[in-house]
């Protein structure tokens, strides 16, 4: 599978409704968003635990609800007049097409389980279609007490330099039922995860040569900021 980190995140604000229905035209399998959790209860779709990145105005999101974000315009390159806004995960999840996956990465806590899978069961998306990531061991332990029907998988930075078996070890007691990584050479980290009963996955790769390398060593889906150069590159 190929997902777009972000939407095109390269060429449109990240996190945006373009960049994730511009996605589509490059017959991706899925996109991938990063969501958070506002002061009134509503999910918002945003990297940062702030606004000042992307909108180049200083709003923290557990601070602020749904209608202060809403005034805001994300920034793309100097140019004002786009008046794109952040989004909800439920304008997100109306861009995805049936059959195509979303990957819905928690950067806040637990607490955005409870609102989150609510609105999951009433959304039109098939649960096999929609997959949980989070770098929180927490996060994914609660969502599977919560509800086991998501995959979850257990997002993981080879900077850290934990033990391979050690973080295997980790995602099996979590009830994860994969590990994504950045990592880019360790073939024996790959077969490590798969020998456990684990899904893998890469992110984020903008390297169509590394992505073909990954894609034969067994990873499950590829995590780009390119999506259009690494499908040109599978395709031949």
């Amino acid at each position: 599978m190929i997902i777009a980190h972000r939407g095109v995140s390269f060429k449109l604000p990240e996190n945006s409704i373009p960049a994730f229905e511009a996605s589509w035209q490059f017959d991706v399998d899925g996109i991938e968003g990063d969501f958070h959790l506002t002061k009134d209860g509503e999910i918002v779709c945003i990297h940062d635990d702030d606004t000042q990145r992307v909108c180049k105005t200083m709003e923290i999101i557990h601070q602020s609800t749904l209608q202060d974000l809403k005034k805001l315009e994300l920034y793309h390159e100097g140019d004002s007049s786009l008046n794109i806004k952040i989004p909800t995960l439920a304008e997100v999840i109306k861009t995805v097409p049936e059959g195509k996956k979303i990957f819905i990465e928690i950067k806040c806590g637990p607490e955005i389980l409870t609102p989150l899978l609510n609105q999951l069961s009433h959304s039109e998306m098939s649960s096999d279609d929609i997959v949980i990531i989070s770098f929180h061991s927490e996060v994914i332990k609660e969502l599977k007490a919560l509800n086991p029907v998501f995959k979850a998988f257990f997002l993981y930075s080879c900077e850290d330099g934990r033990d391979i078996d050690g973080l295997i070890d980790e995602a099996i007691n979590i009830n994860a039922n994969g590990i994504s990584t950045d990592n880019e050479s360790s073939k024996l980290f790959v077969d490590k995860v798969i020998d456990a009963g684990l899904e893998y996955h890469s992110w984020t790769i903008d390297d169509a040569d590394v992505a073909i390398k990954l894609i034969e060593w067994g990873a499950s889906s590829i995590t780009t900021n390119d999506p259009e150069s690494i499908i040109n590159r599978i395709q031949g």
